[in-house]
């Protein structure tokens, strides 16, 4: 028997429920993880606005045997697969694949994903912009689009530094997503002051919701310009049950109505895990044998700011087997950066 992300969606039946979730919803998702390894963790982005039902899946893939299975099953990204696979691509760390439902393509091949590629703190401009960002899109950048990365990232400040990079192929767009770490919310506005000034006033609405945040993520999206769409993401090491600022930040998106309460009592419950012996009947026991756990994360929290737009909030909930040797790596938007130990 082959092990698949559904038999991890089997696991969490019971927390597949509503606020969070709609049987539909659960139904479409676990149609799609059946086409996926049950090797790697996963990420389901939730949308926390009253009566938001949209979810997502993101996969992380950390070795090549990861990368060479999924290579076979998604023609648009197998060519930046198996070069990474390959080492052709050494800094990148791992790489997440998020598959958008509303792009199901009901057959047993998952539907073309963003690709998203974690990488080391100090990584050469030059490098990526002429070496992975090509082979992320599967293309040389425009003159204009590599002129424009490499001038946000010469104007990033001492303390902050690029994380991930995003292709954003798979939603009909030549964007790069570029996500940034290290930066305050007050040093954020001051960036994009700096770098797109326009953006500034949507922001500064939601920034404070991130005052005493841990581990904040600023996102924003570059062709020859910086598109209008910023997100903020923050997080905490410990679960919610050993860290109150957890709920601090949920009760802030709940009075900003950005965030049911119904919803941030499910987000905030949703950390622990099961093994055989505390979900025997759901285990996949011809899979796994009575072994492993199977884990359930609070990532991070992120509000995506468009002018003349509300808000939107979403949280980003981990699940999957337990990885002792990447805690900490787990990574967003993508991304996990919730530890599993307290």
């Amino acid at each position: 028997m082959v092990l698949t992300s559904a038999d991890w969606l089997g696991v969490l039946e019971p927390r597949l429920v509503e606020p969070l979730f709609d049987p539909e919803t659960v139904r479409r998702l676990r149609r799609l993880a059946m086409t996926l390894p049950g090797e790697c963790q996963g990420t389901l982005e939730t949308r926390l606005a009253q009566g938001a039902a949209a979810v997502d899946l993101s996969l992380r893939l950390r070795t090549a045997e990861e990368a060479r299975e999924l290579a076979a099953r998604l023609p648009s990204t197998q060519g930046f697969l198996l070069r990474w696979a390959e080492r052709a691509l050494v800094p990148v760390r791992s790489t997440w694949l998020e598959f958008d439902l509303d792009r199901e393509t009901g057959g047993d091949r998952p539907p073309a994903p963003v690709v998203c590629a974690k990488l080391p703190r100090e990584t050469d401009p030059g490098w990526l912009a002429g070496t992975l960002l090509p082979a992320l899109q599967g293309r040389p950048l425009p003159a204009g689009q590599r002129a424009r990365i490499l001038a946000c990232l010469a104007g990033l400040p001492p303390q902050a530094g690029l994380l991930y990079v995003f292709s954003l192929r798979a939603r009909g767009s030549d964007a790069i997503r570029l996500e940034i770490f290290g930066l305050q919310p007050a040093a954020m506005l001051g960036y994009l002051r700096s770098q797109a000034p326009e953006t500034v006033p949507a922001v500064e609405e939601v920034a404070t919701i991130f005052e005493g945040v841990e581990r904040l993520h600023l996102s924003f999206d570059v062709t020859d310009a910086i598109l209008p769409r910023i997100g903020i993401e923050g997080s905490f090491p410990r679960r919610p049950a050993r860290e109150p600022r957890w709920e601090i930040l949920c009760e802030r998106l709940v009075r900003r109505r950005l965030c049911s309460p119904e919803k941030k009592d499910a987000v905030l419950a949703w950390p622990g895990y099961d093994t055989f012996w505390t979900a025997p009947e759901r285990w996949p026991i011809a899979e796994m044998g009575p072994r492993g756990i199977c884990i359930r994360l609070l990532s991070h929290v992120k509000v995506v700011c468009v002018p003349d737009r509300e808000p939107e909030a979403k949280a980003y909930l981990v699940f999957g087997p337990l990885d002792l040797s990447s805690a900490g790596d787990t990574a967003s938007s993508a991304a996990s950066r919730s530890a599993f130990s307290t």
